[in-house]
């Protein structure tokens, strides 16, 4: 799932450092709105960029 799928939707995001975040997912950035950044979403006040993503998952 890519973060603009993302957006919108209850998820759980694991970082590649092994922090996972749990929560509606909202505020997705592009890459080209959030320059110098990277694409971004955040969930609970606290953004999260593409490159620190391991993967996402649809919460039921």
């Amino acid at each position: 799932m890519t973060l603009k799928e993302a957006h919108g939707k209850n998820v759980r995001i694991t970082l590649k450092d092994g922090s996972v975040f749990e929560g509606h997912a909202y505020d997705y950035t592009s890459a080209l709105d959030n320059e110098p950044d990277p694409e971004s979403i955040t969930i609970d006040s606290i953004e999260l960029f593409a490159p620190e993503i391991e993967k996402i998952e649809l919460m039921k």
